[in-house]
């Protein structure tokens, strides 16, 4: 089993609009709503490439239900907290003649103790030896990031598991915590490290002191340039095809859920890099958090070239 942990949820809104004009009234061409948070842009993912997943995290207010019930009737399976508050609202406006887009991110509602020990319960509960915890996004107040380090570590001493896809002091937080996969984006790793990231090498340079500080494999994204990984010494490129991007939100959502799917299946990481990349160039594809369709994933899948590369201690 595939369990996701959101515990900063939110409700995506994308606005598509022909230019965006600050300080003037626009008229928006479309508008969708989406169930947000790392954690379940995963689930919803996986879902749509044929797996099963739980979802679970906290569910604030009204927006929190509508966030279950949405996932639910998608055929995904649900075991949410509700807590006080509301859920965040996250607007994406995609302007469409410079293919750029703009988001404004809700930090989200605080969330008391006792919901997180409830959670904690449940976790436990649900978790099993072989299954696979991914745990996304932010950490909402007053929560500390190491929360994370604790929750890796309870899964792993379950026999679980454990996948990080997080940024700032919840990724370092979590990555203390020892992971079994670590993934992030160039500009991720840059703040965790604390230093620049400018080319394939310096980002294979990184993905190795993130492994040797403990954490088995590292998989960083680098846009329309792929993917690279290691696992066990072995580093991997993996190249994505050349596609017109229409908006880059949630792609590397949907790539994490093609990794983590494979790997679930026992696929190999060169297996799993292949799915993952086409999962996050299909999430391109579409405006805002669409994210991707299978069809386009099966399309893209053989487009995908994964190759081994040497060490960077040779480079």
């Amino acid at each position: 089993m595939i369990i996701t942990l959101t515990l900063n949820p939110a409700i995506d809104q994308t606005l598509v609009l022909p230019r965006f004009v600050a300080g003037d009234t626009l008229r928006v061409k479309s508008s969708r709503f989406d169930p947000g948070g790392k954690g379940i842009n995963v689930s919803r993912v996986i879902q749509e490439l044929g797996g099963e997943s739980l979802a679970m995290g906290f569910a604030p207010g009204g927006l929190g239900r509508y966030i279950e019930q949405t996932l639910e009737g998608q055929g995904i399976t649900c075991d949410f907290v509700h807590t006080q508050g509301e859920t965040r609202t996250n607007i994406t406006i995609l302007d469409e003649s410079r293919h750029m887009h703009t988001i404004l991110s809700d930090p989200g509602p605080a969330i008391d103790y006792r919901s997180l020990a409830e959670l904690r319960s449940r976790l436990r509960s649900r978790l099993h030896t072989g299954d696979w915890l991914v745990l996304a996004g932010s950490i909402p107040p007053p929560l500390d990031a190491g929360l994370y380090t604790e929750i890796i570590r309870e899964a792993s001493e379950a026999g679980a598991h454990t996948v990080l896809d997080a940024d700032g002091t919840a990724l370092a937080a979590g990555a203390a915590g020892h992971p079994e996969m670590l993934k992030g984006n160039r500009r991720e790793l840059e703040r965790l490290l604390g230093r620049h990231l400018d080319d394939e090498a310096s980002t294979l340079e990184a993905v190795r002191e993130v492994h040797q500080r403990g954490v088995n494999n590292v998989v960083v994204t680098r846009g329309r340039e792929g993917a690279v990984a290691t696992t066990d010494e072995t580093y991997l490129r993996g190249v994505a095809p050349r596609v017109r991007p229409v908006s880059a939100v949630g792609s590397g959502d949907a790539f994490l859920a093609g990794v983590v799917l494979t790997l679930s299946r026992r696929g190999s990481m060169e297996e799993a890099l292949r799915l993952g990349i086409a999962a996050g160039t299909a999430a391109v594809l579409n405006p805002g958090t669409e994210l991707c369709h299978r069809r386009e994933v099966d399309i893209l899948v053989p487009r995908v070239k994964v190759h081994e590369i040497a060490s960077p201690v040779a480079c």
